[in-house]
């Protein structure tokens, strides 16, 4: 019923010293990995990755937190990420942040070919500030009249979710925001304008699991000084996308992210309270009531920033992932390879109920947290959402990438654990056109029963 993963050829191969080896996957020989396997029996529906094993009893029976698997960058490309359930292959981009990538939004993983158009029929504006997305969606997406017309320009791409996107607009000196859905190609508004142009790094947003609002951080001016606030936009709308209400933060930072299992009414969000700058809060959007709070998110620091660089949830809905990184930048011993030393990252991960702290993965990454693609360091969530997959790299090493898979908490229901079969049984192509009840496909998709 599953495709199996021989992790004994892939364990010997690595020879990675540091990491811990699963006698279960090595003991796994070729006989017994048929009795677990029965491929050929199925359907193409059922996914299939010859000469790839990863035993049942692993992914079933190893506890929260195990070391399932690891391989080369490479290895992961050929076959290894399906056969482990995960969609994402690209796990390592060379994109400038705010120029090639912003941190909700990469190119190279969205498959986006950019064409470098050097010649200054493309732009009116100075070149040093057209940058690489924002070339691909004004002359792709953007309609003709905003861009040249109205003199509206993409500075940044602020959040993606499903197919929609929300984009940080410029005109004549002053930020608004725009809703595009890059799947119809069809722009949807603009909307949220300001009076100053603010810089990409100061404003950030978020869309609801429904697609229906949009949570946006952004400045504002109380008399001579700038204080930031949450606002909450309905998206829904087909005339005019308003703001239903809004929310000042105590401080300038601060990251959030909406809970899956509902649709726009419970948000995770860091530093909500004026004392506390090392804190995880769930909130409830409606009335902005506080549900729970962790007062000591990163034991090793006084303060989440500027170290958090994101927080998200698992595609469950039952865990908070946060992200935290050694943001010292090694981009110019990078070009010599001189003294260049990996940045030491750290997943946080919480329960997304009750904020208490679960587990601290920690590993090393050759990347620049300042000013490269979040996308090399950004952990990646299996299709069940019961695994999650790092990029590693071994000291003085900078050019081998191995990924790491390891086993996250299930939920202790029927529902749940039926899901995680279908799901690691099935492509992703394929549970749409299982003969399901709609309920139960929008179950397997993750889509819930809104609250």
């Amino acid at each position: 019923m599953f495709c199996v993963w021989k992790s004994k050829r892939s364990f010997d191969q690595l020879e990675i010293p540091y990491l811990p080896r699963n006698n279960k996957c090595e003991k796994m020989g070729a006989e017994e990995s048929k009795a677990y396997s029965p491929v050929s029996s199925r359907t193409s529906s059922v996914r299939s990755c010859p000469g790839i094993d990863f035993p049942n009893h692993c992914r079933r029976e190893q506890r929260a937190w195990s070391l399932l698997h690891q391989c080369t960058l490479e290895k992961w490309k050929e076959g290894h990420a399906d056969a482990a359930g995960f969609k994402d292959t690209m796990l390592n981009c060379d994109g400038s942040i705010h120029k090639d990538c912003s941190p909700a939004f990469c190119i190279n993983r969205q498959g986006i070919i950019n064409i470098n158009k050097t010649s200054s029929i493309f732009s009116f504006r100075r070149r040093s500030k057209f940058t690489k997305m924002a070339e691909h969606f004004e002359y792709n997406h953007i309609p003709a009249q905003l861009s040249s017309v109205q003199n509206f320009h993409v500075k940044s791409v602020l959040g993606f979710r499903a197919n929609l996107v929300v984009l940080h607009l410029v005109r004549n000196m002053a930020t608004q925001f725009g809703l595009l859905d890059i799947k119809d190609n069809k722009f949807k508004g603009v909307f949220g304008k300001k009076s100053v142009e603010f810089n990409n790094d100061v404003v950030t947003a978020a869309l609801s699991p429904d697609n229906c609002f949009c949570l946006i951080k952004v400045p504002y001016k109380t008399g001579s000084i700038y204080k930031h606030r949450l606002e909450l936009y309905n998206i829904e709308s087909k005339q005019h996308i308003t703001m239903v209400s809004s929310y000042d933060l105590p401080g300038e930072h601060a990251h959030f992210c909406f809970d899956p299992r509902f649709s726009s009414s419970r948000i995770a969000v860091t530093n909500i309270f004026p004392d506390q700058v090392n804190s995880l809060s769930l909130v409830q959007t409606d009335n902005w009531s506080i549900l729970a709070t962790n007062t000591r998110v990163d034991d090793t620091r006084q303060e989440l920033y500027p170290n958090l660089t994101d927080l998200m949830y698992t595609k469950d809905g039952t865990l908070v992932v946060a992200i935290v990184l050694d943001l010292t930048c090694h981009c110019r011993e990078k070009k010599t390879m001189r003294n260049y030393r990996p940045v030491d990252v750290s997943v946080f991960i919480f329960n997304a109920d009750t904020t208490s702290t679960l587990h601290c993965m920690k590993y090393k990454r050759y990347t620049c947290g300042q000013h490269l693609c979040p996308v090399n360091y950004m952990p990646i969530f299996s299709q069940s959402s019961n695994r999650i997959g790092i990029v590693a790299n071994i000291p003085d090493i900078p050019d081998r990438h191995y990924v790491q898979v390891y086993k996250l908490p299930a939920q202790i229901n029927l529902q749940s654990l039926c899901r995680i079969v279908i799901l690691d049984t099935f492509n992703s192509d394929a549970v749409p056109k299982l003969p399901l009840p709609p309920k139960l496909i929008n179950y397997l998709n993750f889509v819930p029963e809104f609250h």
